[in-house]
């Protein structure tokens, strides 16, 4: 597990120090702060995208370690590509930068995939939890380097170290005991690119989650946008980073929690739900006093702590309700879709910039809170129903191992009057 966090933190570190070096970087190359947008664009997009391949690819591996390694290596060799040829073009850079965003879902969902491989399923809520901590400390840890290194060596410099970051986390990843297994293409689930969206389309809990979930992240992706223009428009451009980072150190500390005082899967469907609304809550609260940046920036604090439980109540879910075959698809697929609806909210972030603070700080914790809530009304109206999911039979397993057959081959045939039967 530790080789595991060690490794995800890398490559993720990569990922997110990696968005704002590109601006950077697109910036210093031709002053137009539209192309350092576009570079960012052409290495997100692909998420989406390339997700189910690469979790159907993961899903069938039969070495998923392997293939891992070498999606985050492929991620380093396009970054360094770009940093270290000044002359390229942009079309040039462009088309690279979409080839390598095409790794981006193994850093993300196939990687937290393979969790259940790695612990039992007694401990695979904590270990998500640890997952969720690499993300929070890369989306502290990745920007923050970035910038710094801009600053004293140039963003061609930066772009370059966090290569080398992602590269090195393909190493590590080589060291996880990530098992191999049976290869062959007819594993259960996993012979269809679309298997992973039809499993998500098909067991309501997964649906209700990735759905909410997604388009939260239009509210959370314009907040950077947004951040920005309040910080600008309160004369302190600089207060902008020290904002977003508060958000993402409640996130750590959200995570931690989540990590110590994990809940069992079948409430996390509802705890992801109840975050949302307690993340949106948070930040529609920003808007009663914009211009006291201190007061925004403890909100923050607050909104990430919901942030932290709601990442592991989400993978736990993932997990929980996906067939063996298609589990990286789900994961890939839905942080795809997360990834691009972040996008696509920072482009609505940017739309907004003309109204005023209050406004755009209440639109971006309202689309958070009402997918939290309409999210638990949906779970509650099947859970009132009485209806149940088609569920994976790992969950199968885990929910019902007492009157499993497992359980019963190693029952004493002596009790409970089984013994004729046993």
């Amino acid at each position: 597990m530790i080789r595991y966090l060690v490794a995800a933190t890398l490559v993720r570190l990569a990922d997110e120090g990696t968005r704002l070096a590109l601006v950077l970087l697109g910036l210093a190359r031709t002053s137009d702060p539209a192309v350092g947008g576009a570079f960012v664009a052409a290495l997100l997009v692909p998420h989406v995208v390339a997700a189910p391949g690469v979790g159907r690819a993961t899903d069938r591996a039969g070495s998923p370690r392997l293939l891992l390694a070498v999606a985050a290596a492929w991620f380093g060799a396009a970054l360094a590509t770009v940093a270290l040829d000044d002359e390229l073009s942009v079309g040039v850079t462009l088309a690279i930068l979409v080839l390598g965003g095409c790794a981006g879902p193994a850093l993300t969902g196939a990687l937290s995939s393979q969790l259940r491989s790695l612990v039992g399923a007694d401990r695979l809520p904590r270990a998500f939890g640890a997952d969720a901590l690499t993300y929070n400390v890369a989306a502290v840890a990745g920007p923050t380097v970035a910038a710094a290194v801009a600053v004293a060596a140039g963003a061609g410099t930066a772009t370059w170290i966090l290569a080398a970051c992602a590269l090195a986390g393909a190493l590590a990843v080589a060291t996880v005991p990530i098992p191999s297994r049976t290869p062959g293409p007819d594993r259960a689930g996993s012979a269809s690119l679309t298997a992973g969206a039809r499993a998500i389309a098909r067991v309501p809990v997964l649906r209700t989650v990735t759905v909410a979930s997604s388009v939260a992240q239009l509210g959370l992706g314009a907040l950077g946008v947004v951040t920005a223009t309040l910080a600008t428009r309160a004369g302190e451009p600089a207060a902008a980073g020290w904002l977003l980072a508060s958000l993402a150190i409640g996130g750590l500390l959200g995570s931690l929690w989540w990590t110590w005082r994990p809940a069992p899967a079948e409430r996390a469907p509802r705890i992801a739900m109840l975050a949302l609304v307690g993340v949106g809550a948070s930040l529609s609260l920003t808007a009663v006093a914009p211009t006291s940046l201190v007061a925004v920036a403890v909100l923050f604090v607050a909104a990430g702590l919901f942030l932290g439980p709601c990442t592991g109540a989400l993978f736990t879910t993932r997990d929980a309700h996906a067939a063996d075959g298609n589990v990286s698809q789900v994961f890939t697929l839905s942080a795809g879709l997360k990834v691009t609806s972040a996008a696509v909210g920072a482009g609505l972030g940017g739309a907004m910039s003309s109204i005023q603070p209050a406004v755009q700080l209440a639109l971006v914790g309202a689309v958070p809170l009402l997918a939290g809530l309409v999210g638990l009304l949906s779970l509650g109206a099947r859970r009132a129903s009485g209806r149940r999911d088609p569920v994976g039979p790992r969950q199968r397993l885990d929910r019902h191992a007492p009157r499993s057959t497992v359980a019963l081959l190693h029952q004493d045939p002596h009790r409970d009057g089984i013994r004729g039967r046993s």
